[in-house]
């Protein structure tokens, strides 16, 4: 009896390990990353242009909340904030008290995640974390929670 040579003895543990890892999902395959770009104009009579580009496999979300009526609200939109959500909260309905506990607590949230708020309407707030960046409609950036111990 003759053994088989090394090399083919390689490529039928090659092609085994192959179909075992195509079998779990692991199969060769190539990463291509895709880029978007979106083209902005000015309305002032400028053009400018900007690009953005997205990482297809890293999806952001926004949670809207349409009525913020209890701070249990507040505390999912913590936990959103906390996984990286950027969240659009409205006070319209909310009473007085619930509205001054609520931005508090978001801001103090958004503050230890060195994120952003941004006031959108009357009693309409968005908190974003870090990985966000708010741009208001005079070019300007939203507000970096600043905390009285913090030098910016």
């Amino acid at each position: 009896m003759r053994a088989a040579p090394l090399e083919d003895h390689d490529d039928q543990q090659k092609s085994f390990w192959t179909k075992f890892k195509e079998k779990l999902g692991f199969g060769d395959y190539e990463d291509v990353e895709d880029e978007e770009v979106v083209v902005v104009e000015d309305t002032s009579g400028r053009r400018r242009m900007s690009t953005v580009r997205v990482n297809p496999s890293r999806l952001n979300r926004v949670s809207v909340w349409l009525t913020v009526q209890s701070f249990d609200n507040a505390q999912q939109a913590a936990d959103g904030l906390k996984m990286g959500h950027q969240q659009i909260v409205n006070l319209e309905k909310a009473t007085p008290d619930i509205c001054t506990r609520v931005i508090d607590f978001l801001s103090g949230v958004t503050y230890a995640l060195d994120g952003f708020v941004e006031k959108v309407g009357d009693r309409v707030y968005m908190f974003t974390p870090a990985n966000y960046v708010i741009e208001v409609e005079n070019g300007e950036r939203g507000r970096r929670v600043q905390g009285p111990f913090r030098e910016n």
